[in-house]
């Protein structure tokens, strides 16, 4: 297999909200207590920054204001050329956020009402979900969880 480029991961991620795909989000306490949570709504918003929409965080948001680190498992079973680990420092943008994360929330809060899905499993979720922050993750690097190569650095970002 070819050595990914960032963008083409990435590209790949384009595909979570429509036809049932989702990426895992990984975060943990401070104490390294971890939880992993399915997200719809993820997108590349520019460079190595990816963003996700927090309809209905929690546990995740408690996690990352205490430790910012994440994992985003991006492993769709029909593509056997994408399966990754994005890893990086999640932030949380909210109404108010100053600098580069409020204008990041004023460019993504209404995307997942503006573009819903076109492929939702019947009873799932509310049907008009509302954006509370908008996660963003600044990537640092890409791992392989590919069986051959599980665990190597495939880029760095």
């Amino acid at each position: 297999m070819p050595v990914p480029t960032p963008d083409t991961i990435y590209e790949q991620i384009r595909e979570v909200k429509d036809g049932g795909k989702l990426v895992m989000l990984a975060t943990a306490s401070l104490e390294g207590k971890p939880n992993i949570a399915p997200m719809r709504f993820a997108r590349r918003a520019r460079g190595d920054v990816l963003v996700i929409a927090d309809m209905y965080f929690c546990k995740t948001r408690v996690n990352l204001k205490e430790n910012p680190n994440v994992a985003l498992s991006v492993a769709f079973p029909q593509r056997a050329e994408c399966p990754y680990v994005v890893h990086g420092q999640g932030h949380l943008a909210e109404k108010g956020s100053p600098g580069r994360l409020g204008e990041l929330w004023d460019q993504w809060r209404d995307w997942g009402e503006r573009n819903p899905p076109t492929e939702v499993p019947q009873g799932f979720g509310p049907p008009n979900p509302s954006c509370r922050a908008v996660l963003v993750i600044d990537a640092e690097d890409i791992t392989s969880s590919e069986a051959s190569s599980f665990g190597e650095q495939v880029t760095r970002t």
